[in-house]
């Protein structure tokens, strides 16, 4: 009959080492004797053999008493929980992670943890690295994407309203040198609008395609205009005897044309005139036409008055003999 290994040193620990140390050591070894990562069968085997039995706290207890957890080994002992068959067969292995599918039988809570040791090789932590198939060997590594990458542009209104072209430096993905990509700005381009080049962003992995460069538009204060989607929007300065009388008035459009609108007698100030088609593009994959050019009206008031004015305004106010609060 032969002699039990001796399983402490199969797996390398002392004889007072934790299930914790045991775990480790057993999972390092694993890793190295692996059939399907080229280590030596036997060797897998003899280490299978000594967890399956260090692990589970009722074998190991037999084992240090008698020298062996085989119970037609110990005297006056009968019955064998195994089955009286070595788990470990011959051919090649075939492992599950649940189910009925343990080969050491899945008894107790001392046998092996396929489930956690397997997917600790799958996740890269031994010698078989991340691209391991143990259904038979070193599978190839998927394609993966590349992540995009993100910048911002800033616009004149000008530039957005009507469409520009606009260089940028960015690392080519392949080259990892910089270069100059051009921009095209489409024609009522929005505050926080983007605009994606296709694989200029960060490079793919085993094979796979490089991301793309996301473009977020920022459009810088002007002076004379703002937007509000497609809507653009200017303010319009006028006068008392221009809000109380009513005026015709010249405008610029974004567009730089000249349009002419109508203040009518009455405005009052905070009023909002509309010109009809006379804003931005709209965007969008349902949208068609342009926006509208709304006009603030913002009456003036002075600060100063010549005698000539108060005497008028005097007048005004002789004529005026209802209050404007009721």
């Amino acid at each position: 009959m032969a002699s039990t290994p001796d399983y402490y040193k199969t797996l390398g620990v002392p004889r007072s080492a934790t299930a914790s140390e045991i775990k480790k050591a057993f999972r390092k070894l694993a890793r190295e004797h692996h059939p399907d990562a080229g280590g030596d069968e036997a060797k897998f085997k003899e280490i299978n053999e000594a967890y399956e039995v260090l692990s589970d706290d009722k074998k190991r207890e037999m084992y240090d008493q008698y020298g062996t957890a085989n119970e037609n080994q110990i005297p006056f002992q009968g019955g064998n929980p195994f089955g009286g068959g070595n788990p470990f067969g011959g051919g090649t292995y075939t492992y599950t992670t649940s189910g009925g599918g343990n080969p050491f039988g899945g008894a107790g809570g001392g046998g092996i943890d396929w489930a956690d040791i397997l997917e600790s090789l799958r996740n890269g932590e031994g010698a078989f690295g991340t691209n391991w198939d143990f259904g038979g060997g070193a599978r190839q590594a998927q394609p993966e994407k590349g992540a995009d990458k993100k910048v911002t542009l800033t616009v004149s209104f000008d530039e957005a309203f009507n469409g520009a072209e606009k260089k940028v430096r960015v690392v080519n993905p392949e080259t990892q040198e910089k270069e100059t990509l051009t921009i095209k700005v489409p024609a009522g381009a929005m505050e926080g609008g983007r605009v994606r080049m296709k694989g200029k962003g960060h490079p793919g992995a085993n094979g796979g395609a490089a991301g793309d460069l996301l473009v977020t538009i920022k459009i810088a204060p002007d002076a004379n205009f703002s937007r509000k989607g497609a809507d653009v929007i200017t303010k319009l300065p006028v006068s008392i005897d221009e809000a109380a009388l009513g005026a015709q008035i010249v405008v610029p459009t974004p567009s730089g044309k000249k349009a002419r609108v109508r203040v009518p007698a009455g405005t009052q100030d905070g009023a909002v005139l509309t010109l009809k088609g006379q804003g931005a593009p709209r965007l969008g994959k349902n949208a068609s036409g342009t926006g509208d050019l709304k006009v603030e009206i913002e009456v003036k008031i002075p600060t100063t008055l010549n005698d000539e004015q108060k005497a008028a305004l005097e007048a005004f106010k002789a004529a005026t003999p209802e209050s404007v609060r009721g």
